[in-house]
């Protein structure tokens, strides 16, 4: 299995579209893709500091964290939206159903990122330190996925490739703080791509020679 996190940010690239193709050809039930919040989340944020200028009716950060989960929801639909080939699924029945159809699949995360049926030793903080990269990891680990993706759009990915670990990264603001915990100890493999390298992927998402040393420069070094 393959999650696949596409950043909020990279809806406003052309790539997106042809990220989202990659999946419904290449997909067969084996790669999930997790949205971010882009400007949804981006609502839930202006909101809650809006609020904050006034004397009452705020909204704390656990709220906020629900909200944006659910702003992922949305992202999720404008997704399939964009391509109806793409399958919504929300739970593990879901993800298997779909998967036996061979379909390329799109996580609504609020099922099962806000219900504590499904909370393991990986306690997501309700702060917007956790962000949709901690949420594709979250849920590579319930999945017991051999890969994660993170699709970004921060150029500085193009100037910096397979060189930076997972501190300098978060640092730069790249990927958020929450992935530390999430990727300690982890079984499946990271890997950080810039959005406009989705050619990497022409072959398809199988864990052959071809991908894994077309990727070999992505790995994220962050075991110990």
């Amino acid at each position: 299995m393959w999650v696949i996190k596409l950043g909020g940010s990279v809806t406003h690239y052309d790539s997106l579209v042809q990220w989202l193709r990659l999946v419904v050809r290449w997909g067969d039930g084996k790669v999930i893709i997790v949205p971010g919040g882009g400007l949804y989340a981006d609502a839930v944020r202006d909101f809650q500091q809006m609020r904050a200028a006034h004397p009452d009716g705020h909204i704390n950060d656990s709220q906020a964290h629900a909200l944006a989960i659910y702003a992922m929801d949305q992202m999720a639909r404008s997704l399939v939206a964009m391509v109806p080939e793409l399958a919504l699924v929300r739970n593990p029945l879901e993800i298997a159903e779909s998967g036996w159809q061979h379909r390329g699949l799109v996580w609504l995360p609020s099922e099962m990122a806000l219900n504590t049926t499904f909370a393991n030793e990986h306690v997501l903080a309700e702060s917007w330190d956790v962000t949709s990269d901690s949420l594709s990891a979250w849920l590579a680990w319930q999945l017991e996925a051999q890969h994660l993706l993170l699709v970004k759009s921060d150029d500085r990915l193009l100037e910096t490739q397979g060189s930076l670990g997972l501190p300098a990264l978060q640092a730069m603001g790249i990927v958020d703080q929450g992935l530390s915990g999430l990727l300690a100890g982890a079984k499946f493999q990271t890997y950080v791509v810039h959005q406009s390298e989705y050619a990497l992927f022409e072959q398809g998402f199988a864990g052959n020679a071809l991908t894994m040393n077309l990727l070999a420069d992505y790995l994220l070094q962050h075991q110990p």
